[in-house]
Parts: structure tokens; C-alpha cells; sequence
């Protein structure tokens, strides 16, 4: 009963902030623009958010055993990604990784630090590219209403990050077996800068497929209002109040792209394009998640 209502709410954020977002917009419009798409700059912008996740899985093997095979963390990244597209938030995936790898290895308090600190660092990535695009691009909204949403997201990181880090979440009955391998990491600056460094290279190249999508509709918009608006609106979906991010992902879009120049048509457009594209490469998840629940039913090792 508790999951069902859960749910509902979720379904109902979302479906509110969609029919409020698009109650006055004409959908034909809408699917005309996405109709018309430059399609081998969509498909660029499908291959850089593809690349992501082999980076992202080369990212997660820094906080595992060395014998840990990157061929199967992709297998898993991939699923993982496959699942967030439906599931509340962008937690989802990585419940179903988090079970996975600890049917791999049998041990959940390591696996479950593990896929906190790769979720981690890419947020902490997302703060700071935001943070820098705003120091060298705070110009271009000077003349908006939003001029302090990028340096307030990275404020509100920063602060959730030190109260996280020094509490001792270990005293936490359930939390227990996850707090110790996870503050193990503290002292592993080597395996934090690599991990810091990939996670840079990830939300890069996310941000510029999101770049890609948008030259495909034939919007002429400076690639510096993604790295600044991307951090907020990614960092937005990720708390589970809605299925996977819809409505909120939209209401950024409208919120932040409309001071901009975009119109609400056109941010609409966006969002739905760039939900597409990255739902057009997490189906390959599914795909591999049915290869090895095949595998699993036939007896074969995944």
C-alpha cells in the first residue's frame, strides 16, 4: 500500500506539472518541430550520450575490487540506465545495479558505497561545471530573473556535502555496513581525483549531447546556457518526486531556457528530444537485461 501511494503521488507531480506546462501549447507544433530534426546531429547527440555510460562504468570500477570486470560494469551500467527511465527518480537503476553486483560479489555494504560515491562525484562534477560556467558566463544573465540560480545550486551542493561528510551516519543501525566502506574512501585522494576527473569528462559530454539535440531542432543557442542550466535541471530530477523526472525535467526547461530567448514551444521541444535521445540509448539496457535473464533461465554464465 505504501509503494502504491508512493506511486500515485509521483504520477501525480508529474502528470501536474505536464498538463500545466503544456495546457496551453499546441502539440501539432510541437511534433512538427521534432518531425523536421537534423537527424545526424540527434544521432551525434545519441553517440556522446552513449559514451557516457562506458565512462561512467570505467568511473564505478575505481570504488571496486580490481577483479571486477569492466565488460560486466557496463552490462550493469546500462541496465542501470534502462531502469531510471522508469523508475521514481534516478535512484531506481541504481537499486537494481546495487543487486546485481551484490549477487556478484555477495558483500552489500562495499557495493552500495561504491555506486554512492560514483552517483556522488557526478553530482559533484555537475556543481562545479555549473560554478565555472557561471564565472565565466555570469554575464550572459545579467539581464535574467535567474542570475543566482546557478551559484545557489552549487551553495546548496557544497552545504549538503559537508553535513553529509561529517555526520556519522554509521550510528544508523541499517546504514551500518555501508557507512564503513564508504568513509574508507575519505583517505583514497588518488582514487577521488581520477574519479573527479572521469566524472568531469561525463558531464561534459552529456551536456554537449544535450547541445547536439538542440542544433538538431535548429535552435542557435550558446552552449555556455547548457552548462549553466543542465546542472540545475539534471540535479532537479533526481529527487524522487516524480517518474523519471518528467514534469520537472519540462519545468526546467520552460523555467530556465525561456530567459534565454527560447520560446515555451521550443523548450518543450528540447526537453522531449533530449528525453528521447537518452531513452533511445538506455533501450539498449533493456535489451542487455533480457540477454541475461536468458542467460540466467539457460543456466550460462551472464
Amino acid at each position: 500500500m505504501k509503494k502504491l501511494l508512493s506511486f500515485c503521488l509521483k504520477l501525480s507531480v508529474s502528470s501536474a506539472l505536464l498538463y500545466f506546462f503544456l495546457r496551453e501549447i499546441d502539440l501539432n507544433e510541437i511534433a512538427a518541430k521534432l518531425k523536421n530534426i537534423d537527424k545526424p546531429l540527434f544521432l551525434c547527440g545519441a553517440l556522446a550520450y552513449m559514451s557516457t555510460l562506458f565512462i561512467s562504468a570505467r568511473r564505478w570500477a575505481l570504488f571496486l575490487p580490481d577483479n571486477t570486470k569492466y565488460s560486466r560494469l557496463v552490462s550493469l551500467y546500462f541496465i542501470g540506465a534502462f531502469f531510471n527511465t522508469f523508475l521514481p527518480g534516478l535512484v531506481g537503476g541504481d537499486a537494481v545495479k546495487a543487486y546485481y553486483l551484490y549477487k556478484d560479489k555477495s558483500d552489500i555494504g562495499p557495493s552500495l558505497a561504491s555506486l554512492f560515491m560514483d552517483r556522488y562525484l557526478g553530482m559533484t562534477a555537475l556543481a562545479l561545471l555549473g560554478l565555472i560556467a557561471f564565472i565565466g558566463g555570469h554575464g550572459y544573465l545579467r539581464e535574467t530573473t535567474i542570475f543566482w540560480a546557478v551559484p545557489a545550486f552549487f551553495l546548496a551542493f557544497l552545504l549538503a556535502s559537508l553535513i553529509f561528510w561529517n555526520v556519522n551516519w554509521g550510528k544508523i543501525k541499517f546504514l551500518g555496513e555501508f557507512h564503513k566502506p564508504l568513509m574508507e574512501f575519505r583517505g583514497r585522494r588518488d582514487i577521488i581525483l581520477n574519479g573527479l576527473i572521469l566524472s568531469m569528462i561525463i558531464q561534459s559530454l552529456g551536456i554537449i549531447s544535450f547541445y547536439l539535440v538542440s542544433l538538431s531542432l535548429g535552435f542557435n543557442l550558446n552552449i555556455i546556457y547548457f552548462f549553466l542550466f543542465i546542472p540545475i535541471i539534471t540535479a532537479a530530477t533526481v529527487i524522487p518526486i516524480s517518474i523519471a523526472g518528467s514534469g520537472i525535467r519540462e519545468a526546467g526547461f520552460v523555467i530556465l531556457f525561456s530567459q534565454v530567448g527560447l520560446s515555451r514551444v521550443d523548450a518543450i521541444s528540447l526537453s522531449f528530444l533530449v528525453f528521447l535521445n537518452m531513452v533511445l540509448v538506455r533501450m539498449l539496457g533493456g535489451i542487455e537485461f533480457l540477454r541475461i535473464k536468458k542467460s540466467r533461465v539457460e543456466g550460462e554464465q551472464p
